[in-house]
């Protein structure tokens, strides 16, 4: 059982086993934190900028051993008993083991976007014309989806962050589905020619797709949820105001 910590930068990390670091962007980015690399055997860890913590999450697919893996940040986690960086209150083994008792799928709280709705949040925020190719794609390739998909942009919530926990069979499913995915809707994007924040596509693309599995998956599967703690504090006035603003301008936020 392992909760991966997705981080870029030195940080103060869980004195805990059931924790383990991960250094994201390595290849880009070789300086030794002392974490484990995100650049060891079958990677995506140079394609950070774009993919975000999902180069962990990539690296744990393909290379760790764990009956449970989990994801979340150096700075995010879920709530939970066991004391975490800056005295916070975090997830600890035992409570995830109890959390997959009864569920089978968890992900963050989700947000409430009472102004928007997930698809215009997007393209007020960011290019509208991914949406159209990551639409069409899901159209294309996996049409049992679409339904899912349009529930969850048409809503108004979503669980963020790219955070979860599930156990090996379940994580296997979704990234096989959520990686060739991103692979193909990355082929249709001229990303690089974005600047550094709207380069981070398929990171914000996987937040959302995380969700339609969650929500195709709950027909059979149990979705739950859990509240999320940022250590460092979390900014929501500075968020609710950029949110405001992105709506009332109506253009891509560089």
């Amino acid at each position: 059982m392992k909760m991966l910590i997705a981080s870029h930068k030195a940080a103060e990390m869980p004195n805990d086993g059931f924790y383990l670091p991960v250094h994201v962007g390595h290849a880009l980015n070789p300086k030794d934190l002392g974490f484990q690399p995100d650049d060891e055997g079958d990677n995506i860890s140079n394609m950070n900028p774009s993919y975000c913590e999902l180069t962990a999450q990539y690296w744990a697919w393909k290379n760790l051993d764990a009956e449970v893996i989990g994801l979340s940040h150096y700075r995010r986690y879920f709530t939970g008993s066991q004391l975490g960086p800056n005295g916070k209150g975090i997830l600890s083994s035992v409570e995830s083991e109890q959390l997959l008792e009864r569920y089978d799928i968890v992900l963050s709280r989700p947000r409430n976007y009472m102004v928007e709705t997930i698809d215009s949040h997007y393209r007020n925020g960011h290019y509208g014309s991914d949406l159209d190719v990551l639409r069409s794609e899901i159209t294309t390739n996996y049409p049992d989806f679409l339904p899912a998909y349009d529930r969850v942009f048409s809503g108004r919530k979503l669980s963020l962050y790219n955070m979860f926990l599930m156990r090996r069979d379940e994580f296997d499913a979704y990234c096989t589905w959520l990686f060739a995915i991103l692979k193909n809707v990355e082929q249709q994007i001229d990303n690089d020619s974005r600047t550094q924040y709207q380069q981070r596509t398929f990171g914000y693309l996987g937040e959302r797709l995380l969700n339609v599995w969650a929500v195709q998956r709950s027909a059979q599967q149990r979705v739950g949820h859990r509240a999320v703690v940022n250590t460092d504090g979390e900014p929501k006035v500075k968020k609710a105001i950029g949110m405001v603003k992105r709506k009332l301008s109506g253009r891509v936020v560089e």
